[in-house]
């Protein structure tokens, strides 16, 4: 709602949704089970990730993190079932505030309610944890993730890279009808599993693949840990490349110009505001959005150039640093927010942020699907650029060139085609003769 207060946890608990589905006010103090998981709750999550809790953290992902916890201390079922409850009622809470996007949380019921999966007619039989060449650590994937994986491998990774882990392997515990195990992983039943998700038709191959190289990952850490006897054998998926392709030139102006018509509050900011800033800057620097939703105001100088720390991007390995256009740096001028550090400052649950951008996609005339999105907008800075003579390779920070010929759309970089160099049918004889 737009007139209460910022998104806070303390804020939230003082709300709640009454059986006739409204918003109501509740009395803090006499809610004592609610306030005793919310204190666990808050208390787990500091202990795993170090920070406090926000309202954007009651989301699936986190959870699943959280149960998975009370599931390796012990707890019974009725103290998770608890804690389920709880990120449900909260998540609904917070969007009848309007502070997130409603969410399903039906996959997290899978850690304490069994169901079977798709693509299984009855669930896997139990895994077999011994061999004539020695014995599997007899713990879940999850396990393996969450204990081993996470801490020695995804320390400092975003939080969007331990969120499609952990999809795969609710995937994969759905599919089994019950927790997938590190004995599991062989041959026959990580093809079966690939093999089935081809067949569902759901899912592109480059889905498919990114999940099939989680999975190598998994079982070659276990493998190198000697809690599994077998190296991985998973077979590549097969990924057509698509070419690239880009925003025209009027195809930005409309998007511009839809930027500048939306409606209501971001926040604080006015979002006829806020997205124009966003576009902007996206187009000025051709940086991820992951990365431009982390710069700061600190990080222009007085001159217009926008230095985006190498904590902000992709393999966080270096700085980067570009020079903003002044109808930018005006832009992002207008969107300033006292004693807000960020430039883009996001309320919200951080996956709102793209079916919010298709809604202004699609007041602007254009298409609204998952290749359309930020991306599109780094293709096209990064094909213009190219275009005018600049490198894009060094502009998009990549380490080899076949990297980048994968961002930039041939029509706009001008590569020469058969019907531009080479006559037509008859049209040689027709200028002899």
């Amino acid at each position: 709602m737009k007139d209460r207060t910022e998104p806070t946890i303390a804020e939230l608990n003082r709300w709640t949704v009454g059986l006739d589905g409204e918003l109501k006010q509740r009395d803090v103090k006499a809610a004592g089970g609610q306030n005793k998981v919310l204190g666990s709750v808050l208390s787990d999550f500091e202990t795993i990730l170090g920070r406090p809790m926000e309202v954007c953290d009651i989301n699936p992902d986190v959870a699943i993190m959280l149960i998975l916890k009370m599931k390796r201390d012990g707890a019974r079922q009725r103290g998770m079932r608890a804690r389920y409850d709880w990120f449900v009622g909260r998540a609904e809470t917070a969007f009848r505030l309007g502070w997130l996007p409603r969410q399903d949380f039906d996959d997290v019921k899978e850690l304490f309610a069994k169901s079977a999966g798709f693509g299984t007619a009855s669930p896997l039989p139990a895994a077999n944890v011994g061999s004539a060449a020695g014995t599997i650590a007899n713990i879940s994937l999850s396990e393996l993730l969450e204990i081993h994986y996470i801490p020695s491998r995804l320390i400092g990774k975003s939080q969007n890279t331990l969120r499609l882990y952990r999809n795969t392997i609710r995937k994969l515990n759905r599919w089994a009808g019950r927790d997938f195990m590190v004995a599991d992983l062989n041959v026959q039943t990580c093809a079966r599993y690939i093999g089935d998700l081809m067949a569902s038709g759901t899912l592109s191959p480059h889905t498919i693949e990114k999940e099939a190289t989680q999975l190598r990952a998994l079982w070659n850490f276990a493998y190198r840990k000697r809690m599994h006897t077998d190296a991985p054998e998973i077979a590549p998926v097969s990924c057509p490349d698509r070419i690239p392709d880009a925003w025209t030139r009027d195809e930005m102006v409309a998007l511009m110009k839809a930027c500048e018509s939306a409606k209501g509050m971001i926040g604080k900011i006015e979002a006829s505001k806020f997205w124009p800033a966003l576009v902007s800057l996206i187009y000025d620097c051709g940086e991820r959005i992951s990365a431009v939703m982390q710069i700061r105001r600190d990080d222009i100088d007085s001159q217009g150039w926008v230095t985006v720390r190498g904590e902000y991007r992709k393999g966080k390995t270096r700085d980067k640093r570009y020079k903003l256009r002044p109808e930018t740096v005006a832009r992002i001028n207008a969107i300033k927010v006292i004693g807000e550090p960020l430039i883009l400052p996001w309320p919200m649950s951080e996956h709102y942020l793209w079916p919010k951008f298709g809604e202004v996609l699609k007041a602007a005339g254009l298409p609204s699907n998952r290749r359309t999105k930020f991306h599109k907008i780094r293709r096209t800075c990064a094909s213009d650029f190219e275009a005018a003579g600049g490198n894009a390779t060094k502009l998009l920070d990549h380490d080899n060139r076949r990297t980048t010929m994968r961002y930039l759309d041939p029509r706009v970089i001008r590569e020469v085609q058969p019907a531009d160099i080479v006559p037509g049918i008859g049209q040689e004889v027709a200028a002899n003769e």
